[in-house]
Order: C-alpha cells, then sequence, then structure tokens
C-alpha cells in the first residue's frame, strides 16, 4: 500500500475516531461535569438558606439578649410589677419583635409571667398550657449564670423556634434572677421570609407535623444517614427541575424540620446546549481539515515531516541537547534531518563550555556575596539594600602583626595571614556567619544577616572564642607569638551591594562603628563586648566585668571580657 492510501487511511480512521471520542465525551464527561457542576451549586444553594437561618436564630438570641439584659426587666423578675407589661409588652411591642411569645421565668423555674401573640391577626393572644410549659421546660436549661440558648423545639407536632438567655442588669452582673425566653412558630410565614432573603424557593416540613407528605420518608430517611452536619442531599426531579434538601435539627440533636428547595436544571440545559454546538462545531472543523490534508499530500510526504517534527518537539520538551533526531533515506528529509543534527552537536558543545563559564562564575560570585544576595542579584533586583533589627558584629585585629610584617618576606607573610584567615573561615562556616571583608590583618564577621537568627550573639561568641583557639595552634606551629584583640557589639544595622563593578556586600550603622571600637579600645588577646551583648550572652557564657572605659564618639561605656562557657 503507497504511502499515499496508508495516509488517507489514516485520515479517515482518525477523523471517524475522533467524532467516537467527541461523541463519547460530550456525553459522558462534558455532561458529568455540569452535573457535578449544577450539584455543587445546589449544594451552594442548600447552604445559603442553612446560613439564612442560622442568621434568623441568632436574631432571636440578639432580642433576647437586648430583653433579658436590661435593668427594668431585672426588676420586673423581682417585682412582677404591672407598669412594665403595660409599656413593654402591648400589641406594638410584641409586633415589632414578631415574636408568637414572650416568657419570664424566676430562678426557680417557675413562670412569672407570659404573652402569646398572633403575627397574622397582630393580636395579643393567650399561651397554650402545653405551649408554656414545654418553652419553659427547654428554658430551663439555661439557668446557669450567662448560658443562652437558640434552636427548634417541635410543641404540638409544630416547630417553633425559640431563644432563651439569662436575666441580668444592664451592666450584666450576676447573679441571673431567671430566664427570658423568646418564641416563633416556624411557619409558613417565616419560611417565606427565608425564601424573599435568599431569593429561592423554600419549603419546610415538621417532621412530626401529620401534614407533611408521606414522599418525604425516603428522603428522610437518607439524609439521616449522611454523616455531614447539616446533612445535604440533591435529587433530580425531572429535566426541568431538582431539589435540594436538609434536616434541622432541635436544640437536643434531633432532626425536626425538612427543609425542600426546588431549582431549576439551568446549568444542564447549558451543558447539553454546549456538548450539541461543540459536535457540529467540530465535525465542520473536521470536515475542512481533511479536504485540506488531501489537498497538500499531493506534493507532500506528510509522514516523515511529522516524524522528524516531532523528534524535534521532544528534544525542545525534554532541553536535552544530547538527543539526536532519526534519519532515515537519502533525500532532501534526511539531509534537513543531517543538519539538525549537525546543529544538536555543536550547540551542545557551546553548552557545556557555557555551562564550565558559568560554574566558574556562580563560584566566584558566591566567595564575593552571601548565596541569598546572589541570588537576588542574578534576579537582576536592584538597590539591594535591607535593614536588620538585630545583629552581632565581630571586629578582629592581630596585635603584633605590623612588626611580623617588617621582619619577613612578603610572600611568607601573606602566607601567613593566609593560614590564618583560611581557619578562621573554616570556623565560620560551622557558625552560618557572613564574613563581610578583610582589611590587612584586620578581620570583620557578622551573624543574624542576610538570613536573620535568634541567636546571633552566641554564634558570634563561639566565632570568637574558637578563633582565640585558632590563634594559639598557630603560634604553637609557626612558633609566633601572635595574639588576637577582638570586639563585639549587637544591634541593628543597614546591608546592601554597593557598586557596579568590584561591588561588595556591605553594612553601616552605630552598631558596626560600636563594634569597631569595642576593638580598637580593647585588650590584645582578650574579647571585648558591649552593655548589648552581654545582655545578650551573660546566662551561657563566663565574663569579666571591665568597667565604664571612654569609647571615642560615644562616650563613657560599659564594656566586658568575655572570658568562656559557663
Amino acid at each position: 500500500m503507497t504511502l499515499r492510501k496508508k495516509t488517507l487511511l489514516a485520515i479517515g480512521l482518525t477523523l471517524a475516531g475522533l467524532f467516537g471520542v467527541v461523541h463519547l465525551t460530550s456525553s459522558t464527561i462534558l455532561l458529568n461535569g455540569f452535573t457535578t457542576l449544577e450539584e455543587k451549586e445546589a449544594r451552594r444553594n442548600v447552604k445559603r438558606v442553612l446560613d439564612a437561618f442560622s442568621n434568623y436564630q441568632q436574631e432571636l438570641q440578639a432580642l433576647n439578649f437586648q430583653w433579658g439584659v436590661w435593668d427594668e426587666t431585672y426588676r420586673f423578675i423581682e417585682d412582677g410589677n404591672l407598669d412594665y407589661i403595660d409599656r413593654n409588652l402591648g400589641e406594638l411591642n410584641l409586633a415589632s419583635l414578631r415574636a408568637n411569645a414572650i416568657l419570664f421565668i424566676n430562678k426557680e423555674g417557675e413562670l412569672v409571667f407570659g404573652q402569646g401573640f398572633d403575627l397574622v391577626r397582630q393580636k395579643l393572644v393567650p399561651i397554650p398550657a402545653e405551649v408554656s410549659q414545654k418553652i419553659a421546660a427547654t428554658s430551663t436549661q439555661v439557668l446557669k449564670p450567662k448560658d443562652a440558648l437558640a434552636g427548634i423545639v417541635t410543641i404540638n407536632n409544630r416547630p417553633m423556634t425559640i431563644a432563651a438567655g439569662p436575666i441580668l442588669n444592664s451592666q450584666g452582673n450576676l447573679p441571673t434572677r431567671g430566664t427570658l425566653a423568646i418564641a416563633r412558630f416556624l411557619d409558613r410565614e417565616q419560611i417565606q421570609r427565608l425564601a424573599t432573603l435568599t431569593h429561592l424557593n423554600v419549603r419546610a416540613y415538621g417532621l412530626m407535623d401529620p401534614t407533611t407528605p408521606v414522599e418525604f420518608q425516603p428522603t428522610i430517611a437518607r439524609l439521616s444517614q449522611i454523616s455531614d452536619d447539616p446533612p445535604i442531599l440533591i435529587e433530580p426531579l425531572s429535566q426541568e427541575w431538582m431539589a435540594g434538601y436538609s434536616l434541622l435539627r432541635d436544640i437536643y440533636g434531633n432532626p425536626a424540620v425538612l427543609l425542600e428547595l426546588n431549582i431549576p436544571r439551568d446549568i444542564y440545559h447549558q451543558g447539553q446546549a454546549s456538548s450539541r454546538y461543540m459536535i457540529v462545531s467540530l465535525a465542520i472543523v473536521g470536515l475542512v481539515f481533511g479536504v485540506c490534508t488531501l489537498l497538500l499530500l499531493e506534493k507532500m510526504v506528510l509522514a516523515r515531516l511529522l516524524h522528524l517534527s516531532h523528534d524535534v518537539k521532544q528534544i525542545d520538551n525534554c532541553r536535552d541537547l544530547a538527543l539526536r533526531v532519526s534519519v532515515s533515506g537519502k533525500d532532501e528529509l534526511s539531509s534537513l534531518a543531517q543538519t539538525i543534527n549537525a546543529m544538536l552537536e555543536t550547540l551542545e558543545s557551546s553548552a557545556k563550555a557555557l555551562a564550565i563559564e558559568r560554574e566558574k562564575a556562580e563560584s566566584l560570585l558566591l566567595n564575593i556575596l552571601p548565596e541569598v544576595i546572589a541570588d537576588r542579584l542574578k534576579g537582576h533586583e536592584e538597590n539591594i539594600a535591607d535593614t536588620f533589627a538585630e545583629v552581632t558584629v565581630l571586629f578582629a585585629d592581630i596585635v603584633g602583626f605590623t612588626q611580623l610584617s617588617a621582619q619577613i618576606e612578603a610572600a611568607e607573610l601573606v602566607q601567613l595571614l593566609n593560614n590564618i584567615f583560611s581557619r578562621f573561615d573554616r570556623a565560620l562556616e560551622r557558625y552560618q556567619l557572613e564574613k563581610i571583608k578583610t582589611i590587612g590583618d584586620c578581620y570583620m564577621v557578622v551573624a543574624g544577616m542576610p538570613v536573620p537568627s535568634e541567636n546571633s550573639a552566641v554564634a558570634i561568641a563561639e566565632m570568637a572564642l574558637e578563633m582565640q583557639e585558632e590563634i594559639a595552634r598557630f603560634n604553637a606551629e609557626f612558633h609566633q607569638s601572635l595574639k588576637m584583640r577582638m570586639g563585639i557589639h549587637t544591634g541593628p544595622v543597614v546591608a546592601g551591594v554597593i557598586g557596579i563593578k568590584k561591588f561588595i556586600y556591605d553594612l553601616w550603622g552605630d552598631t558596626v562603628n560600636t563594634a569597631s571600637r569595642m576593638e580598637s579600645h580593647g585588650i590584645p588577646g582578650q574579647i571585648q563586648v558591649s552593655r548589648a551583648t552581654y545582655d545578650c550572652l551573660k546566662n551561657q557564657y563566663r565574663f569579666e566585668e571591665r568597667g565604664a572605659i571612654e569609647i571615642k564618639g560615644k562616650g563613657a561605656m560599659q564594656v566586658y571580657l568575655l572570658k568562656g562557657r559557663l
């Protein structure tokens, strides 16, 4: 079979498979995605209604708090004066509360006064005995000081929302004189209010209400088996509608009310429409693509070109210049493949040389700057400058080195100084410190930057003690009598990179100047620290108090000599 016929067959099979996959995708994956999205939206709407009901309970609890924590109510529960009833418990007052009942219960659990209200007729009515008894029995649960509750109670097979709280004075002081309870029946008007607030079609059914349709019993049973709190169940009713259900629990944790939301299936219909549009669009695109491909195949060898293109893309994706494209045949395409391989070989050699030079450059950069600062500089960050609240700076000077330099050869002098500073460099790596610079025989180290540290003073103290040990070992090995004079201070600094050629990472501020003065006014062979550093280390190290000395530019300063670890 010729390449042209093979390609024609491949195109035909590809188009057929494409339409099959598209049809399968649109009828399963795409529609399932829209169905999942539809269910998520329905769950979100159910949660909106649950949140609205929670706000409804909080509103009732807030009203209970306003009435219960009030001096007049506090006096009324004690003396039962009728003037309080006339002024506060009339039709207008209870209408503003939108409450079916309000009860005042003393601390012995006895009903002092109760008033009912018909929200439909806007009239005062007596509270049925069984209603007042149930509300009072429930409300006595909050007789403990400052306890309160809000929730659902089923009374006479009707769900009622109650809020109960302690009766206190206006300052909320104990002891409580009883309990105030405000109750509303969770009837059609209250549910309609929730529906208006959420702009959803909401219905509610009391589980003990005999008028609740029996067809909801399987739904209630499935909701009871859901472990989530609150349980949410989404069910499609038809091609046009779906329903969301949830259970509201009473104050005892038992299911009391079934919530039902009827939601139009707009998302599902949009998914069906999108699936149809996609199939039609892909059919048109596939037809046009097939015709164009047939025309191009008259003059091109598509398969080999695609194979070559695939090899090139694979090399690009892998970023591996050691890979090569496959070469087959002895025509223009094979010549192109050989040319590409030659180019890849050249690029590979150049990349290896570039990598070696980059490693050298990065190694040199890390010898000049801290790694964190080097990364920021490589990221093209300009004006690198940072403020550090607390760092510890160490200045160290080799006493007697100037006299030694006049006695030995230059090469030997540099070798000795390099030996000393190399020992110090190895030590600072162990304590994760940063060497800022060396000036002649002066060595400057800092802790707490560029990465902040909580124990910068401890790290510097350990470094200083080890520097004394290293200079002692050096003297023993090379028969010298060199001493280190060191100064340490702790405080805030400003650090940054300066210069565009031979740039350095340096730091400035009074902390640096004070640390330098600690060294220059120090004692050979001793580690002199400021009061700030002493306060950081006094519980871990031994010190000798040197007293107050006159420091240039600072005046009298209290200084200490670091002697060792405790």
